[in-house]
């Protein structure tokens, strides 16, 4: 059981970085294709807040992904591992890792992706934090 939790982590972050490091994000979602481009990273753009909603048409969209998708990677992490905080930091590692990467792979890394990241896996703590406490309140 705990080689297949292993492989659903697995297939969920290779599934999240071929979102991430895609050229194009829309031609993948539109049209289901996938190119990758190296490129000469600028790391100023990472810490730009001036374009947090001009990047993308489907703005909303996007962002929803990015806190759904680290939400799922923390529960899944949690699940295979058994131990929140191991399931935060690896989580949140990979959210800074990345919004970083795509600086490499002519993308968007921004900060601000990495705090919506955060939220989603921080969210996930907190509901399974009080999931566990009501859990223990109705035993008792």
């Amino acid at each position: 059981m705990k080689t297949f939790k292993f492989l659903i982590v697995v297939a969920w972050t290779l599934f999240l970085g071929i979102h991430t490091f895609t050229d194009n994000l829309e031609a993948l979602l539109g049209s289901r294709i996938i190119e990758f481009r190296l490129t000469p990273p600028d790391f100023s753009h990472f810490f730009s807040f001036s374009d947090i909603a001009l990047i993308h048409p489907n703005f909303i969209l996007i962002k929803t992904g990015h806190f759904l998708g680290f939400a799922i990677l923390d529960l899944l992490l949690f699940a295979w591992l058994g131990k929140h905080g191991r399931a935060v930091v690896l989580s949140f590692g990979f959210a800074v890792f990345t919004e970083v990467m795509q600086l490499y792979f002519g993308r968007d890394g921004r900060l601000y992706d990495v705090i919506i990241d955060t939220m989603g896996i921080i969210s996930v703590y907190v509901l399974l934090k009080q999931f566990k406490a009501r859990s223990h309140e109705s035993s008792m």
